[in-house]
């Protein structure tokens, strides 16, 4: 059973993935081959900051600080991906009754689409680990020994977010033994003298040469091993939530008594996985400022950690707004309004459900330590970009909701046009400012056209679903 269920849903996806080529081949083709390419540019940026870092990977944690950042953003996702994970019943009646059970269900829906979406990020993140460690005392072992930790941080994340649901849905048992879980982590970081680091605390020993990096290898996959097999059985014996209905989010749109952004916001906070995603950027962004003050980072280091773990987060918002869309038709068949405008509606109220989690984060953590204009514009400028990212992403594979097979397929469609953007960036923004443009000018242009090429895709998906 569990076999034929793999091939089922390796079908299901494949089969999704094929009419998504073909609706849009030339985006796919291009995205494709800038994943593909991305490695090789990767290479170049983790040797770059291996160069700048190498001379104070010695001093003032500076090798932890290395491996909270990418650990920190990874259990956001992990967090992310455990909230938008549905119950059985996604399964489809048939296979919902039948006797497959709950942990072969998880197994079949997480294995067969991250096996199909991992080639979109693991060369990335392996090519840029490696080349980093290179130019420091660790070596190329610790730069692998440090991907393999940022794996292992995604089911921390999800093991998070399972304490968190419990903890809403009145399983006490259960939220205490995650908090169990936390606070033998801090135990085991305190042993290895890297207290946030918990186990991964060998990596950055490893990487500023003082401890082996084949030891902080082993521990990193050790870590990784069990934290899959203990979030598994959390995710197959979660509690079903309460199924509501849209009757009085309806009624309201039809009546006329809300506005067309004000009724795409009900659709959107009516999610419960945007909800505790957004709960969740607030939780990871305050644990960022907790660490960075913690440990005596100097300004802006604990905002910008602050405020991007929060958008990895709270990018939800936007990645799920076109499914969220499609999903409430009701909203816009058959009204008056535009396809354009509730585009627009759509890409302002998914912006402003992103910034808001970064927003509190990071006036938090200015003053916590205090952060200069600079990085509060690149700040902004990143949320703007993120946000269009991900509406992108969700408009060429919109989230669905049903099935966490979906989810990881639109994860993997986030992560490919996220690559593909900073590539393209990197190689646009230097040369229109060698050609003369101020800094600002060519901020705003890379930030309109990111949220242009967002609500062209949008629109056009919206139409053809009408």
């Amino acid at each position: 059973m569990p076999s034929a269920l793999c091939d089922a849903v390796a079908r299901c996806h494949l089969r999704r993935l094929g009419k998504t080529v073909a609706k849009a081949p030339l985006p796919a083709a291009i995205v494709v081959i800038l994943v593909v390419l991305s490695p090789l540019a990767l290479v170049r940026v983790g040797r770059a900051v291996g160069g700048e870092l190498v001379g104070a990977i010695g001093t003032g944690g500076v090798a932890d600080a290395l491996v909270l950042g990418p650990v920190l953003a990874a259990a956001v996702a992990g967090a992310a991906l455990a909230l938008s994970l549905p119950g059985r019943s996604a399964l489809g009646q048939q296979v919902a009754a039948g006797p497959c059970g709950g942990i072969a269900a998880v197994v079949a829906g997480l294995l067969v689409p991250g096996l199909i979406g991992a080639p979109t990020v693991l060369p990335s993140l392996v090519a840029t680990c490696v080349a980093l460690a290179r130019e420091l005392p660790g070596g190329r072992t610790a730069g692998v020994a440090l991907a393999v930790a940022t794996i292992a941080a995604v089911p921390a994340g999800a093991i998070v977010a399972e304490g968190a649901l419990a903890a809403a849905r009145g399983r006490r048992r259960r939220s205490l033994l995650v908090a169990g879980g936390a606070l033998a982590w801090a135990v085991t970081g305190v042993a290895f003298g890297a207290a946030p680091l918990g186990p991964f605390a060998p990596v950055g020993a490893a990487l500023r040469g003082s401890g082996s990096a084949w030891l902080a290898l082993a521990v990193a996959c050790g870590t990784a091993v069990a934290l899959a097999l203990a979030w598994v059985p959390l995710a197959a014996t979660r509690p079903e939530k309460r199924s509501r209905t849209a009757r009085s989010a309806r009624r309201l749109v039809r009546g006329g008594r809300l506005p067309i952004p004000a009724a795409v916001a009900v659709l959107l906070t009516r999610r419960d996985d945007v909800r505790l995603a957004t709960i969740g950027a607030l939780g990871f962004g305050a644990a960022g400022i907790a660490i960075a003050a913690a440990a005596a980072a100097p300004a802006p280091a604990p905002f910008l950690l602050a405020t991007t773990t929060a958008l990895l987060g709270s990018v939800l918002c936007s990645l799920a707004m076109c499914g969220i869309l499609l999903h409430g038709r009701w909203l816009w068949i058959g009204g008056p309004g535009d396809r354009r405008v509730i585009g627009l509606a759509a890409c302002l109220v998914a912006l402003a459900g992103s910034a808001f989690p970064v927003t509190v984060v990071g006036a938090g953590a200015m003053v916590a330590s205090g952060a200069p204009r600079s990085a509060v514009g690149v700040v902004a400028a990143v949320v703007i970009v993120g946000s269009a990212v991900a509406l992108l992403a969700g408009a060429l594979v919109p989230w669905s909701g049903e099935g966490v097979g979906d989810q990881l397929t639109t994860f993997a469609a986030l992560a490919a046009i996220a690559i593909a953007t900073s590539l393209a960036v990197g190689l646009a923004a230097p040369r229109l400012v060698s050609l003369g443009l101020p800094d600002a000018v060519v901020v705003v242009l890379v930030c309109g056209a990111s949220m242009g090429a967002a609500l062209h895709a949008l629109s056009r998906r919206l139409g053809a679903a009408a």
